[in-house]
């Protein structure tokens, strides 16, 4: 097969999105290399400064970086094309092929003749669109239904994200298929010198704090968190905070110089990929109280390192992290203060939690993620 993959995820800095896609393209050409995978990468940025392309070792992996002319006349006509499916079809650009995978909710190449793909990761924006900017619900909402309608077949990251898209929008349970997503494989126990000496760039300590990992948004609950923080006083370490600013964020970051200036909080901002294993490894716990994840990356990768895991009771926590952590209401601050004490002064729960997240996160990998995309590009 010939496989048409959508590459904007790729733009840095990634997130979630951006690693899945990541990840299950070099999966992809492992798993099967004699298919030819074509990422679709958007060469341009909105200034129209020329943005690098993605570099993939593999030999069946090919990117297409779309040049100024598609970026102009993709700006030009953005509203009428998403609206009513117009605009140049890939195959002016690659040629014929068999499967287009949008990985991204939507669909922002049309498509000739090619079978049709889509990753849905969450419905938070039909479910919680106040969680969301306005101009991404007005934008993208209409358009998550229209994928969903005319996609060939639908990915979903979790069981728990199928029965909200059968739910929300009526589609039949048989057109989805659930599709895992998985920890890369930097993501496990490192030496105890490797961890520290990485540490010391920001001035922490191996098990020296509690750590939290993800964009600052209103469905990470991190304001809960923070006064989960305040309420458990001195009975814990401090909370390192990594992750990109993103909305809504205001009485957050009020709240976070308030918690820095009492040594109760560091917040690192966006950390790079390379960097990220070395930071999990040196919690001596992972906090993820979020109120809605369609899978919850962060919270395997923090398993796979070993590292103990608290987190939220509801969506598709519990399918990740199953009896490997703890698990608590996340609108109730006084059990996650309460939760957060005990992760960290109970030492042989830690290291129960430790074992039982290894052995977890075992079951997860990205060929199994790979495998799985390939039997629904067949199908459909």
């Amino acid at each position: 097969m010939k496989i048409a993959i959508d590459g904007y995820p790729l733009v840095p800095p990634r997130a979630g999105i951006g690693q899945y896609t990541y990840h299950l393209i070099k999966a992809l050409a492992r798993v099967e290399p004699a298919h030819e995978y074509v990422v679709m990468y958007p060469s341009l940025t909105r200034s129209l400064r020329v943005r690098e392309a993605p570099v993939f070792a593999e030999k069946c992996v090919r990117v297409v970086s779309e040049g100024r002319l598609r970026f102009l006349w993709f700006r030009a006509r953005r509203k009428l094309r998403r609206k009513l499916g117009m605009g140049p079809p890939v195959e002016r650009s690659i040629g014929s092929f068999d499967v287009y995978h949008a990985t991204n909710y939507v669909f922002t190449h049309a498509v000739k003749r090619a079978r049709r793909v889509v990753t849905i990761h969450d419905m938070t924006l039909m479910l919680f669109p106040e969680w969301h900017p306005r101009a991404r619900v007005d934008s993208m909402a209409n358009e998550i239904v229209r994928s969903l309608e005319i996609a060939d077949h639908i990915l979903a990251d979790s069981t728990s994200t199928k029965d909200d898209i059968v739910k929300q929008c009526g589609i039949r349970s048989e057109r989805i298929t659930v599709v895992p997503l998985a920890a890369d494989q930097s993501f496990r126990p490192l030496p105890i010198m490797d961890v520290q000496k990485a540490l010391s760039d920001w001035g922490l300590v191996r098990e020296g704090y509690l750590l939290f990992m993800g964009t600052i948004e209103p469905r990470k609950n991190l304001l809960r968190l923070l006064q989960a923080v305040e309420l458990a006083g001195n009975r814990t370490g401090p909370l390192v905070i990594a992750g990109a600013d993103g909305w809504g964020s205001d009485e957050i970051a009020s709240r976070i110089q308030s918690l820095r200036r009492a040594g109760r909080l560091t917040y690192l901002g966006y950390v790079p990929d390379n960097v990220r294993p070395a930071l999990i490894n040196g919690a001596r716990g992972f906090v993820y109280p979020s109120l809605y994840e369609g899978f919850g990356l962060p919270v395997l990768e923090a398993m796979a390192c070993g590292v103990p895991v608290l987190a939220s009771n509801v969506s598709s926590l519990p399918e990740v992290v199953g009896d490997a952590g703890l698990m608590v209401d996340p609108c109730d601050v006084d059990a996650i203060a309460r939760s957060m004490v005990r992760l960290w002064e109970d030492e042989a729960l830690r290291r129960e939690l430790s074992v039982r997240g290894l052995e977890r996160a075992g079951g997860f990998s990205w060929e199994k993620t790979a495998s799985q995309t390939l039997s629904a590009y067949a199908r459909a």
